[in-house]
């Protein structure tokens, strides 16, 4: 562990490399994997599955959204993911998904939900399994809308896990997130931050505090919100920058920040009596173009924590 210690700082700092360097000190052992199975007809509608070698007594599956500003990213590129957490006994998903300016917002959170759904009837048809849904940057907001709005999946997720990730970040400066998020105004139930009515999936919020990204105060004040209406909640804050809580999940580098192990005593919590995931019922209409109420507006007005389009690219 010693001689990968100066490694650290490097693929803090690096661009697209740090992923081939991540890559090629990740441990091929650990676990099986399933490569580009499709959940739709588009080349991008295609994921990786790892199937741990010794998975967890309760046969735990992560669905993983990798970030990119919504415009970039390839699922190869996270084989740390997969393998740091198949090792740890998870069975892992990591798809891809159709991007921006190809696709507006609803449309990459219909491939999520397809991913998931996917996922889940290969691995898990009866669903017995704790579900997590997970993403940094702005795969974290894939996963917090997924299991936020009881609208996109057919049964919620146990947890969500976000890394990084923007929930309340109106209004957009950048012309092609403008366009993304549109057509027109970006519509305020983009926002996860929108979706939180009640009790909602147990949650892991991990934010670096040094992230000039994606500001903490996003993980922040969702944190808060979650915790107003009764979700079980933690807030973990790293002394770093956008990229550390990713590492997190890596075998390689998880002693500097245990992204993980606070995953597991998420999942070892009690769950309570009630549904898993929450008491939210859908409220979308029969023409699904608007929800009949809306709960909590964005609320950053002209503080916009996004900065110049980089979400997802450190």
């Amino acid at each position: 562990m010693k001689r990968l210690r100066w490694l650290a700082p490097i693929l803090l700092l690096l661009g697209c490399a740090r992923a081939d360097l991540l890559d090629a000190i990740t441990p091929e052992r650990g676990y099986r994997l399933e490569a580009a199975v499709d959940y739709g007809a588009h080349p991008r509608q295609r994921l990786d599955l790892y199937l741990p070698e010794r998975p967890r007594d309760d046969g735990a599956l992560v669905v993983f959204f990798y970030g990119g500003s919504w415009q970039s990213g390839e699922r190869r590129l996270y084989r740390f993911v997969g393998q740091g957490l198949a090792a740890r006994g998870y069975t892992v998903a990591i798809p891809d998904y159709r991007l921006f300016p190809n696709v507006r917002w609803r449309e990459i959170l219909e491939d999520g939900a397809a991913a998931v759904m996917r996922v889940r009837a290969a691995v898990d048809p009866d669903r017995r399994r704790p579900l997590v849904l997970a993403g940094h940057s702005a795969g974290a907001w894939i996963a917090a809308m997924l299991a936020l709005d009881p609208c996109r999946l057919p049964a919620r997720p146990s947890a969500f896990l976000g890394l990084a990730g923007p929930y309340d970040f109106l209004p957009l400066r950048d012309s092609v997130l403008i366009e993304g998020f549109g057509p027109g105004e970006p519509a305020p139930e983009s926002q996860p931050v929108a979706h939180v009515d009640g009790p909602e999936p147990a949650t892991l919020l991990v934010h670096g505090s040094r992230d000039l990204t994606v500001l903490p105060r996003q993980s922040q004040r969702l944190a808060a919100m979650l915790r107003a209406v009764g979700t079980r909640v933690e807030y973990l804050e790293l002394e770093g920058e956008h990229v550390l809580p990713l590492l997190g999940l890596s075998s390689r580098f998880g002693h500097l920040a245990p992204v993980v192990e606070r995953l597991d005593a998420l999942l070892a919590e009690p769950r309570p009596g009630r549904p898993e995931a929450g008491s939210g019922v859908c409220l979308r209409d029969p023409s699904d173009t608007m929800l009949r109420s809306f709960h909590s507006p964005s609320a950053s007005g002209s503080d916009s924590e996004i900065h110049n389009g980089d979400i997802g690219r450190p």
